[in-house]
């Protein structure tokens, strides 16, 4: 299907007064359409430093990031953002939910404002909430309940990408496993390119590629012959 994101030479450097951290190093990576990504490293080993830079929440120090055929580096504050809002959508490891809202209610909050947005319960029911918890608030449903919402809230306005960070991280491993399952379905249903940091290894196993990180590099790429299903991972 070819690639959906090609970055070259990015490097990213934090300072702080005279002192500097090199949070990425020379990264190169192609990116398919499609594609489930499971990128893997210690903490400050620059995987979320990439994303952020992928989905535009941040700009690398040097080189150059692109979107198809369009340069993302050097765009500015309000390019980035239709960027953001017409093709990623974001998954965190906490739910930032509005307490306020019903499930359904935090969902409409992304259809109201996108060109072609499914049905926030279509979103809901793809992210695996059953339909009789769609109109519960957030305080109402248990911690995979609110990240099952936040998923679909994510994938409502229909984004070519989905980034999440550590999404199954403050989950027990039977709720963890239906997080994953929404996260699958979502990618070989809609073909949405789907990058997954995570400090499981095992999860690396339900990936079409594995991208390991290391001293803000890429240390390792590993393809998987065979995908193993989010009900056989290991906890």
């Amino acid at each position: 299907m070819g690639a959906i994101f090609r970055i070259e030479g990015i490097t990213k450097v934090y300072r702080t007064g005279d002192v500097e951290v090199h949070a990425l190093r020379g990264v190169d990576l192609k990116i398919e359409a499609g594609e489930f990504l499971v990128l893997l490293g210690p903490s400050g080993s620059g995987k979320s430093t990439l994303v952020n830079i992928v989905g535009a929440l941040d700009a690398p120090t040097e080189g150059r990031i692109y979107f198809g055929d369009d340069e993302l580096t050097g765009r500015n504050d309000a390019a980035l953002t239709r960027f953001r809002r017409n093709h990623v959508g974001f998954v965190f490891q906490f739910y930032n939910l509005v307490p306020s809202l019903t499930a359904r209610e935090n969902v409409a909050l992304v259809t109201e404002i996108a060109p072609n947005p499914m049905e926030p319960g279509e979103a809901l029911e793809l992210a695996g909430l059953d339909v009789s918890r769609h109109d519960h608030f957030p305080a109402q449903l248990s911690g995979g309940e609110q990240q099952r919402v936040a998923i679909a809230r994510a994938i409502a306005k229909r984004p070519e990408v989905l980034l999440c960070d550590e999404p199954t991280g403050a989950l027990d491993s039977k709720t963890g496993v239906r997080v994953l399952e929404a996260l699958d379905t979502v990618n070989s249903e809609l073909g949405t390119t789907t990058l997954v940091i995570t400090h499981n290894v095992s999860i690396g196993g339900m990936a079409h590629r594995v991208i390991q990180f290391g001293d803000g590099r890429v240390t390792d790429i590993r393809t998987n012959a065979k995908r193993i299903r989010p009900s056989e991972i290991s906890w």
